[in-house]
């Protein structure tokens, strides 16, 4: 109540949203906030309803710059919902005038020595009564839409006239999380000095295994390479802290462990020829082979390990099944293409066309969901503008009912994304139980981001992935348009979010999750809205695509999503002909 009343002082109104975020502000924040707005005010006195919009104008932009955009702002009109059309105004000037006609018919008399004297209506208060009016009209017509719309959601299934023998319905579901990959109910960061320490050490140590194991000898310290000054065939493993190119072109890599650093300097026709590689990132763990400098400060490298995975062969099972790859569904979003994913529920249904849709479909077991179910609320400033659901629970609850209409013999795995009601660091947990309970079927297994989970024999890796948009900023040939370029950089570090303080937030847990523990057969990401896969190393990589039609924000940075396309693949013929499927728009097709 302090905070309300604080700003209620200075007559500014704060929306649900906000009050929530200001709760987690400390006191001086909150008084470099109320000093800001107390001198806009001496330019603009309206009363002003702070929503996340303008607590991000207050918190973000300089005060001359609000002054000069703000002073003559119309906060009321603002709040009353913009004027497109002359109709529009015709309507709310009639709605005020009956407004202003209804008010002086209850005027207050009072008779005074057979004196009538009356108390009239302040202009504030019709105001107040026409934005009420207006909000009332709108959240009518706003609950009859969304009414309208879950019917129409719960009559999908019945409207399918399938006659299709399900044989996945006879097969018994196979589904165990790896708990260990999951950070759900475990989380203990609160982002102490110390906790960033034991969230490297993790990382370190663990990686250093596989680094070790790779080049089957041990690591020196690296404390004790400046007494091996000469020394050819020095093997050595650390995290990455620096890294820079020399005027010769030679790329300079800083790397400590626990105890000591030391300088890996690459040369540059080794790199040129590919023998050594030049993509080398900050915060992840590499080992090399070289010879000591003759100051034992630096090692001439020869040779650079990765954890990465060895080759294997892709897995495969005796039954003919199948698994569906789902991500970036979106609901809540205008751009969320509600045909095309009716279209898709009633696919699964049995709504098919030739005899491969009708074998894919009657034999589909699983469908593993990467995150971003709902395009959420407050994720960016303005968002309430590109939705059509501005209620986030609503929003979860619209796509539970799309997920009930889907027959109950496919399980569904379901991990969150940065759209989603979790935290946006990574790692993410689980969706909460205040979510959860919204889906009313028994096969839905919710998990973190990222989390392992073993389907059918399949150990499958669930990332939603954000880390891919600092990825294509830092390795040349990795690219958003073939989103298997920036996976196999994931596989070959065996690390989920390499370089710590880019744009993907990662929380210091004292076990860092996005280290890919075990030796995986399918990688599932999404989050860049492009469709991508391939096979490396034995990992089937499936970038999973989306349901929302190309955003403004990505008309602007020029990336082309792929919509509607669903990754299909044959559990028992993984990297064979015919294993891999799209369902695209309506048509289903094999890819390889």
């Amino acid at each position: 109540m302090e905070i309300i009343n604080k700003f209620l002082d200075l007559e500014v109104l704060l929306s649900p949203t906000v009050y929530e975020k200001l709760k987690n502000f400390d006191k001086e924040d909150i008084e470099n906030l109320t000093e800001k707005i107390k001198e806009f005010k001496k330019y603009n006195d309206a009363f002003i309803l702070l929503d996340e919009k303008f607590l991000e104008i207050f918190l973000q932009k300089d005060l001359n710059n609000i002054i000069k955009e703000y002073k003559d702002f119309d906060f009321i009109f603002y709040y009353t919902g913009e004027k497109e059309e002359n109709k529009e105004k015709i309507k709310e000037k009639e709605i005020k005038t009956e407004i202003k006609e209804e008010i002086e018919d209850k005027v207050e008399f009072t008779k005074k020595d057979e004196k009538e004297s009356f108390v009239k209506k302040s202009d504030e208060d019709i105001e107040e009564k026409l934005k009420q009016l207006i909000s009332k009209e709108e959240k009518k017509d706003f609950n009859a839409e969304r009414a309208k719309r879950y019917e129409k959601i719960t009559k999908i299934r019945e409207s399918v006239n399938s006659r299709i023998k399900w044989i996945a319905k006879d097969i018994e579901a196979i589904i165990d999380i790896y708990d260990d990959s999951d950070v759900s109910g475990k989380s203990t960061c609160t982002g102490t000095i110390d906790d960033f320490v034991k969230y490297f050490k993790d990382r370190f140590e663990r990686l250093k295994k596989f680094i070790e194991r790779k080049a089957q000898r041990k690591g020196y310290p690296l404390k004790d390479i400046s007494r091996m000054k000469g020394q050819k065939d020095i093997f050595v493993v650390g995290i990455v802290s620096d890294v820079d190119t020399s005027k010769n072109g030679n790329l300079i890599v800083r790397i400590e462990d626990t105890e000591g650093e030391i300088t890996l300097i690459l040369p540059k026709e080794k790199m040129e020829k590919g023998q050594l590689p030049d993509d080398i990132l900050l915060d992840e763990v590499i080992g090399a082979i070289g010879t000591v400098s003759r100051s034992g400060s630096s090692i001439y490298v020869d040779e650079i390990v990765r954890p990465t995975f060895s080759p294997k062969e892709p897995r495969r099972i005796d039954e003919e099944i199948y698994m569906a790859f789902l991500s970036d569904i979106h609901i809540g979003s205008n751009e969320f293409l509600h045909k095309e994913f009716e279209k898709f529920v009633r696919f699964l249904n049995g709504d098919v066309d030739n005899e491969l849709e009708e074998k894919v479909v009657s034999r589909l077991k699983y469908i593993c969901i990467a995150g971003d179910l709902v395009d959420g609320v407050g994720v960016y400033p303005g968002q309430e503008e590109d939705l059509y659901e501005v209620d986030i629970v609503e929003q979860y609850k619209e796509i539970a009912m799309y997920l009930e209409q889907i027959p109950e013999h496919i399980s569904i795995i379901i991990s969150p994304g940065n759209h989603d009601a979790v935290r946006p660091a990574e790692p993410q947990p689980k969706l909460p139980n205040k979510i959860t309970k919204l889906f009313n079927r028994d096969n839905i297994y919710f998990v973190g981001n990222p989390c392992v989970v073993n389907i059918h024999g399949f150990d499958t890796l669930l990332y939603h992935g954000r880390s891919f948009d600092d990825l294509v900023g830092q390795i040349r040939n990795a690219s958003y348009e073939n989103p298997t370029t920036i996976m196999r950089e994931l596989i070959k570090r065996r690390l989920l979010c390499p370089t710590y303080g880019g744009r993907c937030p990662i929380a210091p847990e004292h076990k860092d999750y996005l280290v890919i523990d075990r030796d995986i057969d399918i990688l599932h990401t999404g989050h860049i809205h492009i469709n991508g896969y391939g096979i490396y190393r034995g990992v089937v990589m499936v970038n999973s695509g989306t349901f929302q039609e190309q955003t403004d924000f990505q008309k602007r940075m020029g990336i082309n999503p792929t919509p509607a396309i669903v990754p299909i693949i044959n559990m028992a013929k993984v990297g064979e002909k015919g294993h891999y499927l799209e369902w695209d728009r309506g048509v289903l097709e094999v890819r390889y």
